[in-house]
């Protein structure tokens, strides 16, 4: 199967030279995923214990699970902190199986025309999820984004929030995802297909802040992802594409918050 429908080249490797060593297997790929996540959840925890021991004692919210959750403070502060973390043990696994971390991630520019087609599927996708959403009584903006950019504003992070949101919890998971994870396991028996849904699959229920339907939506926009990964063989093609998403969301967020509330 041609893994570049975007075009008539071959796109020229990374690296010049000897091929690299085969990519890690599939057992070894979630070995060093499940790692990553238990050090990014790790930091999460730790900034978190850390925020809760040095706010006020009379603060009722310091010490409230469910306002904690929608902290867009200290959202922003344990996505800037734990997702490098993660990022940093996947390019060290790379090395050490001997590849250089771009080539292992995919960490390639994307053509034109592969972004113009990822562009497309991505907004089509995008507004026939709000459509539908809003046509079954939904809700466009998720409770739980409503009420991290409120909190956010309230406590003057807006800029930090939109830094974590946007852009490092989007690189973060491209990169584990799209990247490390897509490389060993597509490798392996589970073949590209297999690949595009456990790793969907998993990259949504990481998102056990929304709803079920929500978690749905997000293991379809997934499988998109993935598939464009492959077809286009850029990981940064889908970390530009989740980016836009993110702001996009956060814009409408801050339009239902600043002009209609």
């Amino acid at each position: 199967m041609n893994q570049d429908p975007f075009a008539d080249t071959p796109r020229p490797a990374l690296t010049a030279g000897a091929a690299p060593p085969p990519p890690w297997g599939l057992l070894p790929s979630i070995a060093w995923g499940a790692a990553g996540f238990c050090i990014w959840f790790g930091a999460q925890f730790a900034v978190i214990l850390l925020y809760v021991m040095t706010r006020d004692p009379a603060d009722a919210d310091a010490a409230n699970p469910q306002a904690l959750a929608t902290n867009g403070y200290l959202l922003a502060l344990v996505t800037i902190v734990s997702g490098p973390a993660w990022i940093a043990l996947l390019a060290f696994a790379a090395r050490l199986r001997g590849w250089r971390v771009a080539d292992y991630l995919a960490l390639v520019a994307p053509r034109r025309s592969e972004f113009a087609v990822g562009f497309a599927c991505m907004a089509g996708l995008l507004v026939a999820i709000d459509v539908l959403t809003y046509a079954f009584g939904g809700d466009v903006v998720p409770t739980f984004m409503l009420e991290s950019y409120k909190t956010a504003r309230a406590s003057g992070s807006l800029v930090l929030f939109f830094i974590a949101v946007v852009f490092i919890g989007p690189i973060t998971e491209e990169i584990v995802f799209r990247g490390f994870l897509f490389r060993g396991l597509s490798a392996s028996f589970l073949g590209v297909a297999g690949t595009l849904i456990v790793t969907s699959v998993a990259w949504a229920l990481m998102h056990v802040q929304y709803e079920a339907l929500l978690i749905g939506q997000i293991v379809l926009i997934g499988l998109v992802l993935g598939w464009l990964r492959w077809a286009s063989g850029s990981t940064l093609l889908t970390i530009i594409l989740h980016v836009m998403t993110n702001f996009v969301a956060c814009v409408q967020a801050a339009i239902k918050v600043e002009w209609m509330s």
